[in-house]
């Protein structure tokens, strides 16, 4: 398939992908979206100048930018476009699916007049100085669907929050806001991983309200055990480390081998102590024992305890889908001024990684286009093992140097049916249910 064929077949899906995805807009709302997305992806950047000189819709690029401003400014679209995208993606999730939850940020150092930029901590800094040093900027959360062990994620929501903005409850609320959107949306299925940030008392009052199973770590607090109250550092001392295993991971491109030992016990919150729930201890992996708390089954069994331990380790999966969506389409390059189109435009982000990770491949043409698009990418080195951002390459590349989008053509090309043989990537028919209703 020579360069410029692949490029009409990315467009041409991208078509596919409005026509399935946002089939509840207007006809002016969904040009709207595919415009955006389709300079977001040709130009990897979100500055609306980017995406306009990425269109190049033979009119003076001046008033495409404000057309496109106009209707960004729009109190109800990133909501309405980040319920398609979590709309469709639920339908992966499944009861043992995990959904990743991760609190993150975008850096606006110098973007005083930005409107209710607010001071955020630079995780980046933060930990090469040893110190907390905070930023202008904004708070965020993404959740992302994965299966436990697995290699690949789903995005299914991308929220951004100010401190400062009206009618701002606090960041328990904005998470939860999220989490139920998604709950909701998968009819309560998958299973909850958070890391320290999710041991709190709103979390475990909405979890198991709800009867939501869940995987957290424990930053430190007191449970109920057979022997009363304890502080969860001091009841681990007296967890048995009945199992042993090794843990294989790449660190800085250097692979690592950690042995590990773990244990479990049942314990209580005294908030909840209707509810029993598992402490799994495990040692290894640095001087204090990790502790996690879950409401999974947990027995004296290897398979039991691993379950939980695996699925927190699950969790990284989320931070490097959070990392590709910056590095891949400039999440931190905003520079639009209202809070509103701030948070429309990481709802468009949301929408343009989906495409990206989960739409392309999802067919058996789909996975050719993906390896095609991989290709395309003229990667130096081998394929990372996270390849969203070598489809990235292959679909920025494609729309940028063979021929602009021509709506007609790519329309046509859309409305011809796909083959009735529709399969996953190899890998996904085991992670997620196939629907394609």
């Amino acid at each position: 398939m020579n360069d410029t064929k692949i490029a009409s077949k990315a467009k041409a899906q991208l078509a596919k992908f409005m026509g399935k995805v946002f089939t509840h807009f207007s006809r002016p709302g969904m040009r709207f979206i595919e415009e955006c997305i389709y300079g977001i992806q040709a130009s990897g950047d979100t500055k609306l100048s980017s995406i306009v000189r990425a269109i190049d819709d033979d009119i003076r690029p001046i008033y495409t930018e404000k057309r496109l401003s106009r209707n960004l400014d729009d109190d109800t679209l990133g909501q309405a476009v980040a319920g398609a995208v979590l709309g469709n993606g639920a339908r992966f999730v499944r009861h043992d699916t995990l959904l990743l939850v991760d609190p993150t940020e975008i850096r606006k150092e110098f973007a005083h007049a930005m409107e209710h930029v607010t001071l955020v901590r630079d995780a980046s800094r933060s930990s090469k100085e040893g110190r907390d040093v905070l930023v202008n900027g904004y708070h965020g959360c993404m959740v992302a669907a994965c299966r436990i062990g697995g290699r690949k994620t789903v995005p299914l929501a991308l929220k951004l929050w100010s401190s400062r903005a009206p009618g701002f409850k606090g960041e328990n609320d904005e998470v939860l806001e999220t989490v139920k959107a998604v709950y909701g949306a998968t009819g309560g299925k998958g299973v909850t991983v958070y890391d320290r940030g999710g041991d709190r008392p709103a979390f475990y009052d909405y979890l198991i309200g709800e009867a939501r199973d869940f995987v957290i770590r424990l930053k430190g607090r007191s449970v109920l055990s057979w022997r009363g109250m304890h502080e969860v550092h001091d009841l681990a001392r007296e967890c048995t480390m009945r199992h042993a295993h090794h843990v294989t991971f790449d660190s800085h491109g250097r692979e690592c081998d950690v042995p590990i030992s773990f244990g479990a016990m049942p314990v209580r919150l005294p908030a909840h102590p209707e509810k029993e729930l598992h402490m799994v201890v495990v040692k290894g992996f640095g001087q204090e024992p990790m502790l996690l708390i879950t409401s999974l089954p947990v027995n004296g069994s290897f398979e039991s305890q691993w379950r939980v331990i695996e699925a927190y380790l699950s969790r990284w999966r989320v931070e490097e889908t959070i990392r590709f969506v910056k590095q891949s389409y400039g999440l931190e390059n905003i520079r639009v001024m209202s809070y509103t189109r701030i948070r429309n435009m990481a709802s468009l982000v949301l929408a343009s990684a989906y495409f990206a990770t989960v739409w392309i491949g999802r067919s058996v043409r789909r996975e050719v286009l993906a390896e095609h698009l991989t290709r395309l990418g003229k990667r130096l080195g081998e394929v990372p093992e996270f390849a969203a951002y070598a489809i990235a390459d292959g679909i920025k590349r494609a729309f940028t140097r063979f021929g602009k989008w021509v709506r007609a053509t790519a329309e046509a090309i859309a409305a011809k049916p796909e083959p009735a043989t529709e399969l996953l990537l190899p890998g996904f028919a085991d992670i997620f249910d196939h629907d394609d209703g």
